[in-house]
């Protein structure tokens, strides 16, 4: 059960002492702080034992006398309800005499005994010396983080008898257990535990309530002991509330002095611990809560005493906390004091995401609109970081502002340089004729006036934007120009570049070479730290083998391409590796592989991208092949976007996958028409593969006959109908689907094995052509396909798969579901995975509704949004 994750030897535990209680009774103290789960431990050892009694212990400001065995008398009825308006001594020998003629093992509960009224405590340690001479267990749980050495239960604790008591101390989830529920949930992974510290409440109210910043039941718990502090102890919490992290010990004292017995009151809550000379709030969420309770004069007013303190202070402080502040403080001038310091401080540690954010607070200080240059510059350094973080809208509609405002201005050099930054942000965006334009025009500006640096910039934009059409001479004459200006004056970050950029257009003329000059540039950019030219490197060493079909190389550094841009924060480059791995494991055969990371760019990427693009081309093919819905949808949108391109380095890989689709569902005509569309191109730019792969759609559509030239290898002997050796030349790549493809066209041995490929992979449609082709043919022992029941169903469910949809209707976790269907949990984990793959859902509540929709489910079935968390 997902409710009791990592609890298994905590529950082994209570259950053997039920299990001694035959012939011994004990004390179980069950401890944890607020939400670890202590109710929900005892609540599993009750549900599989016959006698249970069950008392609870409120937060009230007068606690009511004996409260737990006013419940028990109500639930339970047993013999000393008669006696509890009687006398306490009598009483309590009652309750031991019930004890001890219980018929079996007596598993008695008392909740929460941190709010025990001194009653209760009494009866506890009546009962816990006692209770060994008993067939109970006795079961008492509390906060052990508010049981502070002066707390009335403390002294209730000490005086049980070592021997009868057995703790279960119960400990936070660990990380990958929190990752396993929001696997589970279908929730992001990405900063839960971070947020909850595996807190199991927390973790389950914030995977229901996904779009809380803090949960309301969260929120509920963290001010209801906020509540009961005195009000000192809550202006502690406060301040320390709007300090992210933790808070030193002399800005509390400077901020507010607090008393000793205050700051005493704030630790025994639960809330803060000391960490050295720190207060730390507990939980994040505890501090969100508290902070966001927060009026916002009264949060403003504290922000400012806060900067106030540190300004003054005299002591070394970073300026991102000093930005932070005051920009909470609403305190504008210090805004623009401190916010662009502390985003250049950013920048230099590459951490581009908290400089953005230092950025758009600078450029909303309304005391900057009289001074036009220090805006220009700090909406230059604001389009640089989010050009890196795949931000392309933002930085599009910052460029856009500068070139508003030096169109009015003399300064030619710098509308120019815009105009090359602008041009590489259209070709991200997959507007290339406007990226074209607007180099052309940066171009057309700078050699109007004498050369300098930013001419440099302008041709190695040209020489970019020249590579990435394919046109190989014209991007290396422009490399050439480049290099020579940047030399001149003195620019290594724009020669280095250019010199990628010379080496990539080489790696399609002669691919050895243009990899060994790529890697030659390498070494230096990263001993210069010239982290955007490496970066380079590698994307485009990766990208372009990809292109070329030489996927190991492809694959390798690929992966380091996105190691290293994870690590420097430059989130557009690690897009568009992604998106280039996904195609490469498409073809190397791990599919599942490349749905995931497809998937993963799909959802993180703009609506127009080339990174999205890219990913969207393997999504559509994945879906394709394995005959899943959406294929169509998907490529849909892959060509609206290498549309608006309109060059050969996205058209051809979305005419290609299209033309394959439309082959795929037997609509030949189609097929031919895709790959006419992007095949003069192709051959304009003679490159072999985008050449080889859409002439051979034509060939299968039956409109190609002949092998057409500057043909690859593999598709030039298909077409010739050597499938034989079509097939080695894939196997020599690494390619399973595109082999079998090319065997399907041999004998019937050649078939045959073909179809056993197209099965391993999950390439129904494939499979189920070629089963009839054999099946027409007469051959005979024709392995079976896919069910009708599974090929008649919209979305391709099995019917163990339909089975499991209906019991998750039914709110059943993936253990119960394993439990009803007599199957492993692994297992009912992978059929629930291709459900919600299938019915393309972000998580089990999603699948149910879509099911429901579409007919294949009774309406308001019993699934609840509660057990999304499952």
């Amino acid at each position: 059960m997902a409710d009791l994750l990592e609890r298994a030897t905590a529950l082994a535990v209570l259950k053997e002492r039920l299990q001694e209680a035959r012939t011994r009774g004990g004390v179980v103290l069950v401890t944890g702080e607020a939400g670890i789960g202590k109710s929900t431990l005892l609540q599993a050892g009750a549900a599989s034992h016959d006698l249970v009694w069950w008392g609870r212990c409120d937060a009230l400001a007068t606690p009511h006398p004996l409260a737990p065995l006013l419940d028990i008398a109500r639930e339970a009825q047993p013999r000393f309800a008669a006696l509890l308006s009687g006398p306490r001594p009598a009483l309590f020998d009652a309750v031991i005499d019930d004890l001890r003629g219980a018929p079996s093992p007596l598993l008695v509960v008392i909740e929460d005994a941190h709010w025990a009224d001194d009653a209760t405590l009494d009866l506890l340690k009546f009962l816990g010396r006692r209770i060994a001479g008993t067939r109970a267990v006795l079961a008492i749980s509390f906060r052990d983080d508010e049981v502070t050495a002066a707390h009335p239960l403390r002294r209730l604790l000490g005086e049980l008898p070592a021997a009868a008591v057995t703790r279960i101390d119960l400990a936070r989830l660990s990380e990958s257990a929190v990752e396993a529920l929001a696997r589970q949930a279908g929730r992001p992974v990405e900063g839960l535990f971070a947020a909850t510290r595996g807190n199991p409440f927390f973790v389950t109210e914030v995977l229901r309530d996904a779009g809380a910043a803090v949960p309301r039941s969260v929120q509920d718990l963290v001010l209801a002991r906020y509540a009961r502090l005195s009000g000192a102890a809550q202006a502690i919490l406060r301040v320390a509330a709007l300090v992210p992290a933790r808070i030193e010990h002399w800005l509390l004292d400077a901020v507010l002095s607090p008393a000793a017995s205050e700051l005493e009151a704030c630790l025994s809550s639960g809330l803060l611990q000391g960490e050295g000379s720190f207060l730390h709030y507990r939980h994040e969420l505890a501090r969100a809560a508290i902070e966001s309770s927060l009026q916002a004069p009264v949060s403003q007013a504290l922000h400012r005493q806060l900067l106030q303190a540190l300004v003054s202070s005299g002591r070394p402080v970073a300026m991102a906390r000093l930005a932070h502040h005051a920009g909470m403080a609403d305190d504008t001038e210090a805004v623009r004091r401190f916010a662009p310091v502390a985003a250049e401080e950013a920048k230099s540690r590459e951490s581009h995401r908290e400089a953005v954010h230092h950025w758009e607070a600078a450029l909303r200080c309304p005391s900057i609109d009289g001074d036009e240059a220090l805006r220009l510059d700090w909406l230059e350094s604001y389009a640089q970081e989010c050009h890196l973080l795949d931000r392309f809208d933002s930085a599009h509609e910052a460029r856009r502002q500068i070139e508003a405002r030096l169109e009015r201005s003399d300064d030619v050099r710098r509308r120019a340089l815009n105009l090359s930054h602008t041009a590489l942000l259209y070709v991200h965006m997959t507007q290339n004729a406007q990226a074209d334009a607007a180099s052309q025009r940066a171009i057309e500006l700078l050699e109007a006036v004498p050369p300098g640096p930013e001419l440099a910039t302008a041709y190695g934009v040209e020489a970019s934007l020249r590579m990435l059409n394919r046109e190989h001479e014209l991007s290396l004459a422009w490399c050439g120009k480049a290099i020579e200006l940047a030399q001149r004056f003195g620019q290594r970050g724009r020669e280095l570049m250019s010199r990628v950029t010379a080496a990539v257009a080489t790696m399609f003329v002669d691919y050895d070479a243009g990899c060994a000059d790529a890697l030659a540039v390498l070494a230096p950019a990263l001993a210069e730290r010239q982290h955007g030219v490496a970066a380079s490197v590698l994307i485009n060493l990766g990208s372009g083998s990809g292109e070329l079909w030489h996927l190991a190389g492809a694959e390798r550094w690929l992966n380091e391409a996105i190691n290293f841009t994870t690590d420097h924060e430059m989130d557009g480059n690690l897009h568009y590796a992604l998106a280039w791995l996904a195609l490469c494991e498409l073809r190397v055969g791990r599919w599942d592989m490349a749905g995931d990371r497809a998937s993963h760019v799909v959802a993180r990427t703009g609506a127009a991208t080339i990174s999205r693009l890219m990913a969207l081309v393997a999504l559509g093919r994945l879906r394709g092949l394995r005959g899943d819905p959406g294929a169509r949808a998907t490529l849909d949108e892959a060509l609206t976007l290498a549309g608006s391109s309109d060059t050969l380095q996205r058209l051809a890989p979305v005419r290609a996958a299209r033309a394959e689709a439309a082959w795929l569902r037997g609509d030949l005509a189609a097929c031919d028409a895709e790959a006419r569309t992007a095949f003069p191109l192709a051959q304009q730019r003679r490159h072999p593969w985008f050449i080889g792969e859409l002439a051979a759609w034509c060939w299968r559509a039956g409109t190609l006959r002949t092998v057409p030239e500057h043909c690859a290898e593999p598709y030039a002997l298909e077409i010739a109908g050597r499938w034989r050796e079509a097939g080695d030349a894939w196997q020599r790549l690494g390619c399973p689907f595109e082999r079998a493809r090319a065997l399907a066209e041999g004998d019937a041995a050649a078939q045959q094995e073909a179809l056993i490929v197209f099965e391993r992979l999950g390439a129904h449609p494939a499979a189920e052509a070629l089963r009839r082709r054999l099946r027409e043919a007469g051959i005979r022992g024709v392995a079976r396909g896919a069910r009708a029941s599974t090929l008649s169903h919209p979305y391709g469910l099995t019917s163990t798969e339909m089975r499991i949809l209906v019991l998750m209707s039914e709110g059943l976790r993936n253990a119960d579901i394993a439990g009803r269907l007599h199957r492993s949990v692994r297992t009912v984990d992978h059929h629930v995975a291709a459900v919600l793959a299938k019915l393309e859902a972000a998580n089990r509540l999603e699948a149910v509704r879509r099911a429901e929709r579409d007919g294949w489910l009774p309406a308001g079935a019993k699934y609840g949004q509660a057990d999304i968390a499952r």
